[in-house]
């Protein structure tokens, strides 16, 4: 089958009228479950999956994946909204979408982060085209010792992060490191930090954690204000959302210099749509301008550039996924499963017999991105109202949806308490000025960093330092690192004219 009667037969196979209205029924279900903190796409398509047992391969390929590949998108509107996150993917969308709420632009933050996240879904979606002829020397390029140098990257964001508070935040993401160390060790079998508790085995759950640092103390202040979320008036909502969509287009090479961190993200197995919202922010926040003065308080430039990243991610996340049968995460597992169940192997079988699969898949990316932006900027309005609701009525039902969003991480009432537990430790960060994204991002990074090292100096021993991929990445890193000191101390050493005198 050549390449132009595949990708044909791809969109006639996703927009016959029974696979066009699965896609349609999976985007409701994501746009709605999904979007609850804690629930997530796993779960959704994990409910859903037994259908495919009756379903045809198009019919059952639009139905599952269509739920994953809009989910990011639905994530967004609770972290912009009421600071929770629906997913692993908007944890960084609240450091810029909520401040936007608070000060009535929730109509912009939403339209902007709906725009983005459909221009980097397409994006995502024509790399993974792009990928196919080339797509096993682009996975085996680097081994554990580069990966590990690409965790450092992250770790060296923490800076980033932290505004002009940069010890703060080096201190709370040694904080995060050394909580990501609880539970066994994957590689040796040891349990480490668990005071004899079982449920500490398995390490600290990251949805009650994300939950914990960045919804409770939000609703604590929110509670104790005694009024919305929103402390002016929302003005013009059709105008906001025009703005929000103008701002999008605007920074279109923010948008596909975001898609590429996505992109690649997504490329390495294991580290998922928590690390590429972070590598993304942290990439706006370097190279944005003025942006340590505005990020983190309500910067539109924030929102676009982890919305467009976190959906781009799945594109690439698609690449090992298909080519070699290696899911990028736990719910490309489930897609990876469902596949199979429908009797599609991914591996030689979809990049030669059955192309015609892989071109839906490119199709249903970007036909789903687009609808369902389309969706989301009708409702901007209703979405954005909810942030004048009296905090009588928001407070116990963000609440529940915390508590429920939380207990359904793992089914244990442990999640909710962990959940409480560190609400109070963001609300103590957050009262006393200290960053509390560095600690979340301590978390995330820190088994992957771990795994990777332990591989590395298995394998290589200390030598894994002078392999010439490791080479680039380093000096690779010391830019980044040194790059926002060295513009700081640049701007500083400007001279000042001073004021013409009167004549």
């Amino acid at each position: 089958m050549s390449m132009l009667d595949a990708a044909w037969a791809g969109l006639v196979g996703i927009l016959h009228w029974k696979a066009f209205l699965l896609m349609i029924v999976g985007i409701v279900i994501s746009s709605t479950l999904v979007a609850m903190p804690g629930v997530g796409s796993k779960t959704a398509i994990a409910l859903l999956l037994p259908f495919a047992f009756v379903l045809e391969k198009f019919e059952a390929v639009a139905l599952i994946v269509s739920i994953w590949a809009v989910s990011n998108t639905a994530n967004s509107i609770t972290a912009i909204m009421f600071s929770v996150p629906g997913g692993g993917g908007s944890q960084a969308t609240i450091m810029d979408g909520y401040p936007m709420a608070q000060r009535g632009e929730a109509a912009r933050a939403l339209a902007a982060a709906f725009t983005a996240s459909a221009l980097g879904g397409v994006f995502g979606a024509l790399v993974l085209l792009a990928a196919i002829p080339v797509m096993r020397p682009l996975v085996l390029l680097l081994g554990a010792p580069e990966f590990f140098i690409l965790v450092m990257m992250g770790v060296a964001m923490v800076g980033s992060l932290s505004g002009n508070a940069p010890l703060k935040g080096i201190a709370v993401g040694a904080l995060g490191l050394a909580i990501s160390m609880m539970g066994i060790h994957s590689l040796t079998g040891v349990p480490r930090y668990t005071f004899d508790s079982i449920y500490l085995y398995d390490g600290i759950g990251l949805v009650p954690l994300t939950i914990g640092l960045f919804a409770i103390p939000e609703l604590i202040f929110l509670a104790t204000r005694a009024q919305s979320i929103s402390n002016v008036s929302l003005g013009n909502l059709s105008e906001g959302r025009r703005q929000g969509i103008k701002d999008a287009f605007e920074n279109w090479w923010l948008i596909i210099r975001s898609s590429v961190v996505g992109v690649w993200v997504g490329i390495i197995p294991g580290l998922g749509s928590s690390v590429a919202d972070w590598f993304a922010y942290g990439h706006a926040m370097q190279t944005c301008k003025g942006a340590r003065e505005t990020f983190g308080k309500g910067d539109v430039r924030g929102v676009i550039a982890v919305d467009a990243a976190t959906n781009a991610k799945e594109g690439g996340a698609l690449i090992p996924t298909l080519a070699f049968g290696i899911p990028g995460s736990s719910t490309l597992a489930l897609i990876f499963g469902g596949l199979l169940i429908v009797g599609i192997k991914p591996g030689r079988e979809i990049l030669t017999t059955q192309l015609d699969v892989t071109f839906s898949i490119i199709w249903l990316l970007i036909i789903a991105s687009v609808i369902t932006t389309v969706f989301c900027l009708l409702f901007t309005r209703q979405l954005a109202m909810a942030t004048m609701l009296r905090p009588s009525i928001l407070v116990p039902v963000i609440l529940a949806m915390a508590v429920l969003g939380s207990f359904a991480n793992s089914n244990r009432i442990d999640d909710v308490v962990v959940m409480m537990g560190f609400g109070i430790v963001g609300y103590v960060l957050r009262a006393g000025g200290w960053p509390r994204p560095p600690l979340l991002l301590g978390v995330v990074l820190g088994p992957l960093a771990e795994n990777f090292l332990w591989t590395s100096l298995q394998v290589y021993g200390i030598g894994f330092l002078v392999r010439p991929g490791v080479l680039i990445l380093i000096t690779i890193l010391v830019i980044i690192v040194a790059y926002p000191y060295l513009m700081r101390r640049r701007t500083a050493s400007k001279p000042r004219h001073a004021p013409k005198e009167d004549v």
